[in-house]
């Protein structure tokens, strides 16, 4: 594999790259610049004055250098400060946070996918945060950990008593469902003439129809979830699937997906004739024809990567979890062979690589579904940079998105390793796992963990680019009184939303040991005031990460990960439910928690349908306020 400055190099419009950030001597030389201050490496060779001059056009293009540079100085700067933040609290066993794990002379591996996999610095055993081990368990997700949120029914302020087993059954009711439909029915518009179980239908797609389906997936799915290369798709992947009227290969099978995808974005923009009976069904002629024809092409290679990822995204928007699992996890499985392979990691290799652990990350977030343990190969990935990206602004923005996205990942693992994995709070006298959320668990989490952690989470915010940005989180966001309206969210307002989501749901996160403390504690103490503040920013955020995810503005399943932003609502739902039946804890209601509520009723039916996981969050919390 390659170092990541070469990579730099050669994936990289150098003409593109020259006329917005060269330094005037390789201006003038008309040569390449590497663009590295306070003096470029020609500059420093011949000894020249380096000079950069700053144009509007630089102001508003961060060059890739600057933001790997940037995210790896981020990465290896929080590994420090949160070592530092646990040795000043003196809690150098702290068995529940996970935070004091003692390496002895392990090698130092820096918290980045920057980093190649050299051998590094041999540890320091005072510096526990810096263990390779550690680092590669915080990149691999645990499956063992308790921020889903039926786990919150196990506080003592919960009226509903729930067994280890019981709280088991999202996982029970998704590998239950019965199997999604075989059926190659075809959409509406072609069902005159076509007997049952024909695909002839298939051939009688006009090209402007195809166009329709293939721009809705490009427009709606692509920019959160890069798995394909655009121009390459319309230039080599549909010419050759429609020449070859749509012969098995994988061409027509990745064309066969995007159409797929593209009919429930088109069915839900107005072109309802893409339907083929309910909304269970949308899409789904065109995804059993690929799904047939893959079963005879799948093998070990990047092509079928491809095809597996955009079948999860259909699962996924379907809100088949348990299939979305399978297909993701075999993504990853392949991947995991294939990596170490490669002589040379291609970008967009690099790419599926990142897409596929972002995918399988988010499922495990809310399920206890074995981990593939492609997390584990993440420490020696580069950040994934497609050719030529800074010439197209559009597509530079969904690559920053992507990045930040992966950036957030690690910030999330990191905050359920040190505060919710279960793998690490196991009784000390029978190795049996203690529940992290019992008293003694909670109570014990060190308020400068919690204060290191969300100080983290800010400067992952600060440093996202023009356009992606948004403000730190403030109660005075929640009097701006959200509502329910089905309006059409542009891509940028889509993309920007999913980060606000994911921003929130951490800070709510990280908070969750306050709202605890908040309703557990002694009627005879008085609350402190860091821990009313924290109580209210858990909940505040819980509510905002609703309102941001897009579940007020879009149908459900348009969304980038529909399961996950319906168990934040019941996150937030459950949180508040327990707040409205403490009369001493009413403080902590943030403006227009009904929302809440609404936004329950709103996809109630949909929900009912879709996922017997959401459907049965919903009938707990009617169990509560019963």
């Amino acid at each position: 594999m390659s170092s990541q400055p070469n990579q730099m190099q050669t994936t990289n419009n150098p003409s593109r790259r020259q006329a917005l950030n060269a330094c005037e001597a390789c201006r003038k030389r008309k040569t390449k610049c590497d663009e590295r201050k306070p003096a470029c490496a020609r500059c420093t060779r011949l000894g020249l004055e380096c000079m950069y001059i700053e144009t509007v056009a630089a102001k508003k293009n961060l060059s890739i250098e600057e933001l790997t540079g940037t995210l790896k100085r981020m990465d290896e700067k929080l590994d420090v400060l949160t070592a530092f933040a646990q040795q000043n609290d003196g809690h150098h066993q702290a068995p529940t946070t996970g935070l004091a794990s003692s390496p002895g002379n392990g090698h130092f591996a820096a918290f980045s996918p920057l980093n190649l996999g050299g051998t590094g610095l041999v540890q320091n055993a005072s510096t526990p945060f810096l263990d390779t081990g550690r680092v590669l368990e915080e990149l691999s997700l645990s499956q063992r950990h308790s921020t889903a949120p039926q786990h919150l029914l196990t506080w003592p302020c919960s009226t509903l008593s729930m067994s280890e087993p019981d709280l088991q059954y999202p996982m029970e009711l998704e590998i239950k469902r019965p199997r999604l439909s075989r059926s190659i029915t075809p959409p509406r518009c072609f069902e005159a003439g076509t007997p049952v179980g024909d695909d002839s239908w298939l051939s009688r797609l006009s090209l402007s129809q195809v166009s329709l389906l293939t721009q809705s997936y490009f427009q709606h799915f692509h920019p959160s979830c890069l798995i394909l290369n655009e121009s390459l798709f319309y230039s080599l992947v549909l010419s050759n699937a429609v020449q070859t009227n749509f012969a098995p290969n994988y061409n027509s099978c990745t064309v066969l997906l995007v159409c797929s995808l593209g009919s429930i974005v088109a069915h839900y923009s107005g072109h309802e004739e893409w339907s083929s009976g309910n909304e269970q069904d949308i899409g789904l002629g065109f995804f059993n024809l690929a799904n047939d024809m893959f079963r005879d092409l799948e093998g070990g290679n990047w092509e079928s990567v491809q095809c597996l990822l955009l079948m999860g995204l259909f699962y996924s928007a379907k809100l088949r979890v348990y299939d979305a699992w399978q297909a993701n996890h075999k993504a990853c499985c392949t991947v995991s062979i294939l990596v170490p392979l490669q002589r040379a990691l291609e970008a967009q290799h690099c790419q599926l690589f990142w897409i596929a652990y972002l995918q399988e990350s988010q499922i495990l977030a809310e399920f206890d579904f074995p981990a593939s343990g492609l997390g584990k190969l993440a420490s020696s990935m580069p950040l994934p940079v497609i050719p030529g990206a800074g010439t197209d602004p559009r597509h530079a923005q969904y690559q920053f998105f992507f990045l930040a996205l992966i950036s957030m990942r690690k910030l999330l693992n990191r905050i359920l390793f040190h505060l919710y994995s279960r793998d690490h709070t196991e009784n000390a006298t029978n190795g049996e796992p203690t529940h992290i959320d019992k008293p003694a668990t909670f109570m014990s989490v060190s308020s400068s963990v919690i204060f290191e952690l969300d100080r983290q989470l800010e400067e992952w915010r600060t440093c996202l680019p023009q356009g992606l940005e948004f403000l730190s989180y403030s109660e005075a966001q929640l009097a701006e009184d959200p509502q329910l309206d089905q309006t059409h969210r542009s891509t940028d307002e889509r993309l920007r939303g999913h980060l606000q989501a994911r921003y929130f749901a951490a800070k709510s996160i990280i908070h969750r040991p306050y709202i605890y403390k908040t309703l557990h504690h002694d009627t005879t103490a008085s609350i402190s005031d860091a821990d009313a503040a924290g109580a209210r920013t858990a909940v505040g955020s819980a509510l905002m990460s609703v309102v941001a995810s897009g579940i007020l503005q879009e149908p459900l399943v348009l969304l980038l990960h529909p399961i996950n932003s319906c168990r934040s609502l019941f996150a937030c739902e459950l949180q508040l439910t327990f707040v409205l039946r403490s009369d001493s804890c009413q403080f902590v209601l943030p403006s227009s928690w009904e929302i809440a509520g609404e936004t329950r009723k709103a996809i109630s039916g949909l929900v009912a349908e879709m996922s017997p996981t959401a459907f049965r969050d919903g009938e707990i919390l009617n169990l509560l306020a019963s």
